[in-house]
């Protein structure tokens, strides 16, 4: 007998013995041993051949056994299909199926079992189809009824089919397997298949895939859909209908329905949608609102995918999406104007406030919005190529027009506090500097917060900020500025420059303040790190190196020369670092000691100097006289800059030499001294010393009819000043007072005799004869130009707050009367010629030769032959952390050496060049 039992899953059957049979089967010695339906162990002992009442009968005895037997079968299965189980005995079935087989109607009983399904599937299929038609369009109460309906039909098939295997086990273990043809559980799926989904030309299944696709899309469109859960088990079913011959147990290779219909059919509808969707997105025409209606949809999407389709589908559409939503329109929407909200809208905070000195922008932040075109672009692009072009587009836009904002700045600012432009270039630089330092930050925290901190966005930033930076800006250019010659390699170095001179002021400042409490008064430890982190970082931005490396040596130079007392240093460690020291140690390890050989040495002679100071002071006491008291700047003519050293002969203090420079009787006695020191104990036997008034400074204290005071200025003007000390004693020997000798010396007379070269002399004429704030000559007449015919004596009306008197050195394009005065720009000086900056651009030049014809020279020395387009591409990556060698300056330097024949061009083909050892 049969009887069922609910084990929560599905239908199992329990095999209960019936007393008689098992009497027979002990009687026969035969015995089957079952394990629980459904599993596909079992272990059989067949009866012995004499039990089977149709061994040895005739063959219509046979065929009338396998119609009796036949026809309980197929009862059973009609009873299984129809769900009526309780009267079965499935010993019985079991037995009749096991003997058909035994007697080889395997078979016949095979396909006579496919054609009992097929029949009932035929008929399952009829009803479905009656519930399509109650309605003649795609009603969602239908489709629910229907895909319910379906999903019934397909459990119940599943069970049916479960229990008939059970019956047919030893079909599917003798017969099926040798002759490889489907299991009797898998022929009822493909039957399922054929006469349920496929039948009539696939009349259901497409009925079914339209149902499917449709809702789909309704839950694309924000629709709440009831068949959801529906659509996933149906989806799952479609997966088990494989796509192959029911006559064929192969069932590991080809597609199924779901791969062969449905799939095409749902991409189909996908790309339609995604089409009709980033259509209705674009018309929006507001970038901000495309990403973000995007990004909801795709996330909305995936869920879906992953809620409702197999994996094998999943890559598929996730590119169809990505394709037609981002890749064919991101573009488009970064490079909307700022109007409509594109990729320079969301960046445009980073600009806001740069130079506002409270703090950050309150203004609004577009953070997610960028976080979410990164993800977008990311879906397409592993690379974020189309994004970094677009970012560097706009980070060069917005650096370009920084500029033209840092001149209004200064504008406003000088106006308030009514400065004079000629601070300009400190103060544009000092701004400059900072401002790129404080939008390079910015672009680094939108790389944490949008980008995940990928380091390529970094990179591809600082990029752009290079380019920008090392490209030259019209508006703060001047005329007469080489084209070798880079901006940004200036501008860092005048920052520098300033910086250091405002620390080594706030460090004398300090140390007066402090030297009542015990202090050192250096400059603060943090401050001075800031500034240094700042300018290491602007100088990664800088591509040509050397020029900055030249501007900073011509830069350092003045600053040692025109210093007096001690520099600023810095208190972070446990001794006093000198600022310089510290600035020179770490341009050391960013561009390495051997760039910066020459300001090392600048360096080594500055410390040289002060210890040189201190011996010569301790000698010349032990001279005694009326010795000047000298603080001495020793420089090597080799390391120092052609600016400060050029002409450095015709300053001589011999009085023989046919120079044009004369040194006054007061300086020579103090002078002649010195050398004698600088010889004895052959010290410095090989060294010829010259003296250099340009750049040294005097203080001398001098009495006038109101106060005496202590006057410090520039060495040419304390030589014009000397012209004017008392000349004449009285009976007692003493001199007399300048102002009783009343004396007056024509521009002639002084320029005879002191020999000073005609530009600086009328600049520090006016320096001390025409500025208001330290007049202490008067010049007749009184005008602002000096010239030719101007006489000048001692003004004995000169009057100052303080008996501290500094003259400051008119600039040289103030002094220049023959052309007329160009309109100013901020942060840049007038166009007039600066001889310092041709110089310094000269000095630049020359060192790019020689580093282009040493590269050359490695070059060939390694490669011995080279081809020309090799050899170029090699020089470039040699010299591409040095400075942007250009094509003209290479070939020049190509045909120089081979003119002075360290190399030689092939002579079959021109384009190879042979290094000559």
């Amino acid at each position: 007998m049969f009887t069922t039992c609910n084990t929560g899953s599905h239908l199992q059957f329990i095999p209960l013995s019936s007393s008689a049979y098992e009497d027979d089967i002990r009687a026969h010695h035969k015995q089957v041993t079952m394990l629980p339906p459904g599993s596909r162990r079992c272990k059989i002992r067949p009866p012995r051949r004499f039990l089977g009442s149709g061994n040895g009968s005739s063959g219509e005895n046979s065929l009338s056994d396998y119609e009796s037997s036949w026809q309980v079968l197929s009862n059973a299965i009609k009873q299984i299909q129809n769900k009526n189980v309780s009267s079965l005995s499935y010993e019985q079935l079991y037995r009749k199926a096991y003997m058909l087989v035994l007697r080889k109607f395997g078979g016949r009983l095979y396909d006579d079992v496919g054609s009992v399904i097929k029949e009932h599937l035929l008929e399952r299929r009829s009803w479905l189809l009656s519930i399509l038609k109650k309605s003649s369009t795609l009603h969602s109460s239908v489709n629910e009824d229907f895909l319910k309906a379906l999903l019934n039909e397909w459990e119940e098939h599943l069970q049916a089919m479960q229990f008939i295997s059970d019956v047919l086990m030893y079909l599917n273990r003798v017969y099926v397997k040798e002759q490889k043809r489907l299991l009797i559980y898998d022929l009822g799926i493909q039957l399922f298949k054929d006469n349920v989904i496929k039948q009539n030309n696939n009349e259901l299944g497409d009925h079914l895939i339209q149902i499917l696709v449709e809702d789909i899309k309704r839950s694309r469109m924000g629709e709440y859909i009831d068949t959801k859960i529906h659509i996933k088990k149906i989806i799952n079913m479609l997966e088990l209908l494989l796509e192959t011959d029911s006559t064929t147990a192969d069932l590991q290779y080809g597609d199924n329905y779901y791969q062969a219909y449905f799939e095409p059919a749902l991409l189909k509808s996908s790309e339609d949608i995604y089409h009709s969707l980033a259509q209705d997105f674009s018309c929006m025409s507001i970038g901000t609102k495309y990403i973000y209606s995007v990004n909801r949809f795709i996330k909305d999407e995936e869920s879906r995918i992953d809620y409702y389709l197999p994996s094998s589908t999943h890559q598929k559409l996730i590119d169809i999406m990505n394709n037609i939503l981002i890749r064919d329109k991101i573009d488009s929407i970064m490079t909307l104007p700022y109007e409509q909200e594109g990729l320079s809208f969301w960046l445009n905070p980073l600009v806001l406030n740069l130079f506002d000195q409270i703090g950050e922008s309150d203004g609004p932040t577009y953070k997610n919005e960028l976080n979410i075109l990164y993800n977008l672009v990311g879906r397409i692009e592993e690379e974020h190529s189309t994004l970094k072009l677009r970012l560097k587009e706009n980070i060069i836009q917005q650096g370009k027009k920084l500029p033209s904002t840092i001149s209004g700045v200064l504008k406003s600012s000088e106006s308030v506090v009514n400065k004079s432009s000629n601070a300009g270039g400190a103060s544009y630089a000092t701004i400059w500097v900072e401002t790129i330092i404080k939008y390079q930050s910015r672009f680094s925290d939108m790389v944490k917060d949008c980008f995940k901190g990928d380091n390529s966005m970094e990179q591809c930033i600082t990029l752009a900020i290079r380019e920008f930076i090392n490209s030259p800006t019209p508006s703060i250019e001047r005329k007469s500025r080489s084209a070798t010659s880079s901006n940004a390699p200036e501008l860092l170095s005048i920052y520098i420059d300033q910086k250091i001179k405002q620390f080594t002021k706030q460090s004398a400042l300090n140390s007066k303040i402090s030297a009542l409490a015990n202090d050192d008064g250096g400059a603060s430890g943090d401050s001075i790190d800031g500034f240094i982190d700042k300018a290491i970082i602007f100088l990664r931005f800088i591509k040509d190196k050397d020029a900055f490396e030249a501007h900073y040596a011509n830069h350092f130079a003045k600053r040692y020369l025109n210093s007096k007392g001690k520099q600023a240093t810095h208190s972070g460690g446990r001794s006093d670092v000198d600022i310089e020291e510290l600035m020179i140690k770490k341009l050391g390890e960013e561009l390495g000691t051997t760039s910066l050989d020459k300001i090392i040495k600048m360096n080594k002679d500055m410390r040289h100097s002060k210890d040189l100071t201190a011996e010569w002071k301790t000698f010349s006491k032990s001279l005694g006289g009326d010795l000047i008291d000298l603080e001495l700047k020793i420089c090597n003519v080799s390391d120092w800059p052609k600016s400060m050293t050029k002409d450095y002969k015709k300053f001589s203090s011999d009085e023989d030499e046919s120079v044009g420079f004369i040194w006054p009787r007061h300086l020579r006695d103090t002078i002649k001294p010195f050398e004698e020191f600088w010889h004895s104990a052959k010290k410095n036997e090989n060294k010829t010393l010259y003296w250099c008034p340009k750049f040294g400074s005097m203080e001398m204290k001098i009495t006038y009819p109101s106060r005496t005071y202590d006057i410090t200025m520039s060495t040419y003007a304390g030589i014009i000043m000397l012209l004017f000390a008392p000349q004449s004693k009285d009976v007692d020997g003493n001199y007399v007072s300048a102002f009783d000798e009343n004396r007056e010396l024509s521009y002639a007379e002084i320029k005879e005799l002191t020999g000073i070269p005609e530009v600086d002399l009328k600049r520090h004429l006016q320096s001390i004869a025409v500025a208001p704030k330290s007049r202490l000559l008067v010049k007749i007449p009184m005008t602002k130009e000096v010239n030719e015919t101007d006489v000048f004596r001692l003004n004995n009306k000169f009057k100052a707050p303080s008996t501290k008197v500094k003259v400051l050195t008119v600039s040289a394009s103030s002094s220049n009367t023959s052309k007329e005065p160009s309109s100013s720009r901020p942060g840049q000086k007038s166009d007039v010629k600066n001889e310092d900056q041709e110089e310094v651009s000269a000095a630049i030049r020359e060192g790019r030769k020689i580093e282009l014809n040493a590269a050359i020279v490695r070059i060939m020395k390694s490669r011995r032959s080279v081809n020309h387009n090799e050899l170029i591409t090699e020089i470039i990556k040699q010299l591409t952390n040095r400075f942007q060698p250009s094509t003209i300056l290479m070939k020049q330097r190509i045909e120089d050496l081979i003119e002075k024949e360290y190399m030689r061009r092939d002579s079959d083909d021109r384009n190879v060049y042979h290094y000559i050892a």
